[in-house]
């Protein structure tokens, strides 16, 4: 009997340490813009997950509950319900914008669903974005297993750090890309199936104890499976299934060639349409704990990319952050460049027969962002998942789903302060220049400026309440049409229920 009274202990116990670690949050969102031009301001879209459309003159307004309940020290668990209603949008009026469930054990998250959830080391306001894994676009419904944060690797004297994640996940934009393509007759990809994984090492721990630290990583993002529909004249499409089995997977994850049953391009080249990029970020802390840091997010797309033949590409990028809400709290600068590609040839498809072993070695024309395939390339629901200014799909007409901007050179400035503790800015400028692609060069260089400025007021007569006035301008034909517009964005958030 004291052994069962024991255990009951121990269960209530354990019951009611699990009701004591409760809070159920929510929060609710309204936004609406105006604007001169057919679209809104370039920077007034982005870094927000691909809540606000396109055309011009649109609002949005969503609200989400989300719970998190702490088990004990080690453990606990979280849910989000996030949901969103936009005027005319790519997803269409109302959709899940989350949806997800996430099991925490230390530093190793399972997550299952949608979530907005930024794993890049780029600064997710000020950088003009990563090249694979930004917050420009919709969240995937996925399963993804991380590692949250740099967790200490044993044995190396405090002086090595991890971090990663992996993920399987589907696209559900299938319809949307059919109903833009088809009545253009232009080929289209459905029932997209998304495999990520990455890896970061970092050297150094400023926080604790080094002025100097060094990370590096590699991100590598893969769209596999679904059905390729091309278009062979005559208003008939032919249908290609892609393998999308247990093996299949396994030859994605290691970008091997694909399996007989798979397109002609995955045999002859890998499966699927890979990319991923490349991190070395220096970070140093100065004496009043100010941070500098020094970064290089290398592009590729294919194994000349991955041994940097492509090394002129790149986002080359200076940051400076202050541990203090200041004026100037925050500087970025980058430059991006991608007009290398590897050069502009292929293959010599006129060699004669005693070279004719070079074929399979020629290299170029590494297209970035655009595969013969996936045609939509690294994007979802138009909108690209990489950096916005190889501009996103949604910007074409005549049914085309792919890149048609993938040569620049542009430089870009993120710079956000605090003008009094309730009173925040943060603005961004890019200036570019775009040469089309190898493929389909553009007649003339196409440049253009685009900038944006947010003031956020924290109201302080009424809890977790935002207000912010965006202005924001696009000039040149770089983004596509001259638009001058502004927005204002409400956000509200607060307890449901909470109980330590």
């Amino acid at each position: 009997m004291k052994k069962y009274i024991i255990t009951l202990y121990l269960l209530i116990g354990s019951v009611t340490c699990l009701i004591s670690q409760i809070k159920t949050s929510y929060r609710a969102e309204v936004f609406g813009s105006a604007a001169s031009g057919e679209n809104t301001p370039f920077w007034m879209m982005y870094h927000n997950w691909g809540m606000v459309p396109l055309t011009a003159n649109n609002f949005y307004a969503r609200a989400g509950v989300f719970h998190d309940q702490k088990i004990n020290k080690d453990w606990s668990f979280s849910a989000g319900l996030d949901v969103a209603g936009s005027s005319p949008h790519s997803y269409g009026n109302v959709w899940i914008q989350q949806l997800y469930g996430e099991l925490n054990w230390k530093a190793l998250r399972l997550n299952i669903g949608a979530k907005e959830d930024y794993f890049s080391m780029l600064d997710r306001y000020l950088s003009s974005g990563d090249f694979t894994n930004s917050n420009n676009a919709r969240p995937l419904p996925e399963i993804k297993l991380s590692l949250t944060k740099f967790v200490l690797v044993p044995y190396t004297k405090g002086n090595m750090y991890i971090k990663g994640d992996f993920s399987i996940g589907k696209y559900l934009d299938g319809q949307y890309l059919e109903d833009i393509a088809k009545p253009y007759f232009q080929d289209y990809v459905k029932g997209i199936l998304a495999h990520h994984k990455s890896i970061y090492f970092r050297f150094g721990n400023i926080e604790k104890k080094n002025k100097l630290q060094f990370t590096f990583g590699l991100d590598h993002q893969a769209q596999w499976g679904g059905y390729i529909y091309c278009y062979t004249g005559d208003g008939h499409y032919d249908v290609q299934k892609q393998p999308n089995g247990l093996t299949d997977l396994l030859r994605v994850m290691i970008a091997k060639e694909g399996a007989s049953g798979s397109s002609g391009a995955d045999q002859a080249y890998v499966s699927g349409s890979q990319v991923g990029a490349y991190l070395f970020k220096f970070d140093y802390r100065l004496k009043n704990n100010n941070i500098i840091s020094l970064y290089l997010n290398h592009f590729f797309d294919d194994g000349s990319g991955m041994t940097f033949e492509n090394y002129r590409d790149g986002l080359y990028g200076i940051e400076y952050m202050t541990q203090q809400k200041s004026l100037i709290s925050g500087i970025v600068a980058e430059f991006i460049y991608t007009k290398q590609q590897t050069g502009a040839i292929h293959f010599n498809l006129q060699m004669d027969d005693a070279h004719r072993d070079l074929e399979s070695k020629g290299n170029g024309n590494d297209n970035y962002y655009n595969n013969c395939d996936y045609v939509q390339g690294p994007s979802y629901f138009g909108r690209t998942k990489g950096t916005p200014l190889l501009l996103s799909p949604e910007y074409n007409d005549y049914g085309q789903i792919n890149f048609n901007s993938s040569r620049i050179k542009a430089f870009h400035l993120g710079l956000e302060g605090y003008f009094c503790q309730n009173l925040q800015y943060r603005l961004l400028a890019t200036k570019g220049q775009t040469w089309g692609r190898y493929y389909r060069p553009y007649i003339s260089v196409r440049e253009g400026i685009a900038s944006n400025l947010d003031l956020i007021y924290n109201c302080r007569k009424i809890k977790d309440l935002d207000l912010k006035l965006s202005v924001g301008f696009n000039k040149g034909d770089f983004f596509e049409k001259n638009t001058f517009g502004g927005g204002i964005t409400i956000t509200k958030r607060g307890i449901l229920f909470e109980k330590d």
